[in-house]
Formats: C-alpha cells, structure tokens, sequence
C-alpha cells in the first residue's frame, strides 16, 4: 500500500462513485477499479459495499479511511510547508470556526489580512466547535476560532476578542417594548434557538438555568442566520452575538432588547494544536489575527493551554 492507493481509495469513499473519482483523479474508471481491486488484495479485505447506486465503506473500509485522512492531510501538509519555506511569500491555511466566528470575526480579520498578502490563500471551513477540534487533531485545519473555553490539553487557545451576546426581538414583539428586560421577564417567553451542541445555546441555558428561570423552545433552527429569520418573522426571541445582526438593528428589521442587570459575554479564541509546527505564512496570520483583534474588536486575556477535555 503506497500513499498513490490511499488517494485513489480516500476519493472513492469521499465520492461514493468510482466514475465520480476517476473524474477528479483524471484516470480511467477501470483505472481505478484496477488499483482499488489491488488494494483489497493486498489487504485482504473488502473495502466497499458495491451493491447499491452508491459505495458503501464497509467496517474495514471506515478503519482505512480514518487512517488515510489523517496520512493524507499530512502529507498535504509537509508538502505545503516545505513550498512556504521556499518562496517565504505565498502559502495556502485552513482554517475552521463555528457559526459566529467564522461568519462575523474571522471574514474581518482575513480581509485586512488580505489587503497585505493578497498572495496568500485561505479557505474556510464552518462547523461545530467538536468538529473543528476534531479537524485540527487530524491536520485538516491549520488554525480554528471558537467561543468560550477550550478545555484540552492538546490545544492552545489564544484570545481574539469578547463577544456579547445580545437579545433580539422583532420591532412588533411585546418584549420590544418593555424597556430594560431582567432574567425573570424571560421566563415562558418563546425562544427560538440554534441546533443542541451550539455554544451559544449552551451559554444561554446555563445562564437561564442558573437564574431559575425556564427557557421554552418555540423553535429550533441550524445556524445564527435561520435564528435571525425566525425572529424577524415574529416567531419567538432571541439572543445572538452582537456582531451577528449589527446589519438588521441599523435596517429596523430587528430590535436590541437592553437588560437590566445581566449581561451574557465569551472570549472569541484562536485554537491550534499543541507542538503544531507553522510555516510562515501560518505565523504571519497568528501574529496578524492577534494584534488585529486586540487593537480593533477588543482582545481578552492572556494564552491558556487547558486540562481539561471542553464540549462544543
């Protein structure tokens, strides 16, 4: 097995088509039928489940997909430092964030990361906090950005920026109109919220649930942007950060509710894997995503390296 076959089987089983792989490998379809029949020879295993429209990876073929994403991304990895090392101006990151960072803090950053080094490449990656943890622990991202604290000791967390979390209410919504809110005005008040497993979510309930005050779900939606929309449309309230919906309030689509004596605040952190080696393109953004937040958003505290295994 060489590093030729775990490409060809990693873009089958991403592709679930051999015809779809034999497209973006630019090889024949019995090409790769032939390497992956050889593949399984040698292994003595069946990767695939061929009976279906669609491959399936059968318990052996997820063991060696596991693997090869890890070997893969290395691989791509060395090669790309290696060239950064080279030529020293252009390079390629990664990076990943959840909902908030990587829609309203991290675009800011990279864009006057940009006006710079408009030579550097950057590709974004959004997902739960567990799934960019998990990507960085693979290679797949160089750099991640998530709210709250990061609790494992194979990461480093670097501040960016606080972000408040404010609520939201439609202009028409009788909560719009109380003036200062307090914890206990809450209590009944129909809420619409992001996906289980969103840090915001996460911070909210505590903070409901450490006041005593019930918080009832009138409706459930994937992202910041469908809870914006909910809220809009009259469905329930909501608490969102700040930099989400700086855009609606000025427009008069949705109104900041102010409270009365709470607030609900978390540091934004850049996170990367503990001994991870930067190239200098990497560097140059660390340092850059720092200064940058610190001088324009607002920079929390000083670098943590956690003990803990944190949920998110």
């Amino acid at each position: 097995m060489n590093l030729h076959h775990l490409r060809i089987f990693y873009t089958v089983a991403q592709r679930r088509s051999i015809t779809a792989a034999a497209g973006d490998l630019l090889l024949s379809q019995p090409a790769v039928s032939l390497q992956l029949k050889a593949l399984e020879k040698e292994l003595g295993v069946s990767l695939f489940e061929r009976g279906g429209p669609k491959l399936r990876l059968t318990q052996a073929g997820e063991v060696l997909y596991r693997s090869a994403v890890s070997i893969l991304h290395a691989k791509d990895e060395a090669e790309r430092a290696i060239t950064e090392l080279r030529d020293g101006t252009k390079g390629r990151l990664i990076l990943g964030a959840g909902t908030t960072g990587g829609m309203y803090v991290l675009p800011q950053i990279v864009q006057a990361y940009k006006r710079q080094w408009p030579e550097t490449e950057i590709v974004f990656h959004i997902g739960t906090t567990d799934q960019i943890l998990e990507k960085l622990l693979q290679n797949v991202l160089d750099m991640g950005m998530a709210g709250g604290p990061i609790e494992d000791r194979r990461f480093v967390v670097e501040p960016i920026c606080t972000d408040e979390l404010v609520l939201i209410a439609a202009p028409s919504h009788p909560i719009a109109s109380l003036g200062k809110v307090t914890l206990k005005d809450l209590g009944g008040v129909p809420f619409v919220v992001p996906e289980t497993g969103s840090r915001t979510r996460q911070l909210v309930e505590r903070k409901l649930r450490e006041a005593g005050v019930p918080l009832r779900i009138a409706m459930q939606l994937p992202g910041t942007e469908g809870v914006k929309k909910a809220v809009e449309a009259g469905l329930g309230i909501g608490m969102v950060s700040r930099y989400a919906v700086e855009t609606e309030c000025l427009a008069g689509v949705l109104r900041l509710v102010p409270l009365d004596g709470w607030r609900l605040t978390r540091t934004m952190h850049l996170v990367y894997r503990s001994q991870k080696y930067f190239s200098p393109v990497g560097e140059r953004f660390r340092d850059f995503a720092k200064a940058y937040g610190a001088e324009h958003l607002g920079q929390g505290s000083h670098v943590t390296t956690m003990s803990k295994h944190g949920r998110g």
